[in-house]
């Protein structure tokens, strides 16, 4: 993955939208976090070797996710009706603010990690395609790991406190030398929001496009 600087004007305010909702989340209403699952399991080096060793019995989603998705109705299961309503509405509203902004197919996910939170490893071969992530962190304190896919280095991304964005490709299975195994995990509040192009060469240029759209002051 290829860190990116954030520049765009326009980009940031839609991305301090996305800010507030996530700020509004109280975890102690949502109900379908696993409170019991540690980051330090499903994010270790002996799970890792058993996903790869799963081969393409891997679907490519992560097996487990201590987090909520705030722009599903179905997948965010919050005690305050209302209150989720709002987030939710907001939330949509903003993705949509960005899939139009960033020419992206659709957003692929949406997720907010409470501290404690993580995703576990995963490589999404079953949605391959170039990917463009933009992640805040409260304070700093989570990263990004992949494993990279031709040199088969243990590469760390430590966040940094507010957004960053980072893109590449993630690979299928037929296209061994790029599938991308890949994981998070934050001790602070944290959220990723993901957009998917196309694999093709097309994919490739829009994001391109994207990429120095966002450097752009």
């Amino acid at each position: 993955m290829n860190p990116v600087e954030i520049k765009n004007p326009e980009l940031l305010e839609i991305l301090e939208e996305i800010t507030k909702n996530v700020k509004r989340v109280d975890f102690s209403k949502v109900r379908q976090i696993p409170r019991d699952e540690k980051a330090e399991d499903w994010t270790s080096e002996e799970y890792l070797k058993h996903i790869v060793w799963k081969g393409t019995e891997h679907d490519g989603y992560p097996e487990m996710l201590l987090g909520a998705d705030i722009a599903s109705d179905s997948k965010f299961m919050y005690d305050d009706p209302v209150e989720k309503s709002q987030i939710i509405t907001s939330m949509q509203r903003c993705i949509s603010d960005l899939c139009s902004w960033s020419g992206a197919r659709n957003n692929a996910l949406s997720a907010v990690y409470p501290p404690g939170g993580f995703i576990g490893w995963h490589n999404n071969a079953n949605a391959p395609g170039f990917n463009v992530l933009f992640t805040w962190s409260e304070t700093g304190d989570g990263q990004w790991e992949h494993i990279d896919p031709v040199t088969k280095e243990h590469v760390v991304i430590p966040d940094v406190k507010g957004w960053q964005c980072k893109y590449g490709y993630y690979g299928p299975y037929d296209e061994p030398n790029k599938v991308l195994y890949h994981a998070a995990k934050t001790n602070c509040l944290r959220t990723t929001v993901a957009f998917i192009f196309n694999g093709d060469e097309t994919g490739k240029k829009m994001c391109d496009m994207l990429i120095e759209e966002i450097e752009t002051p």
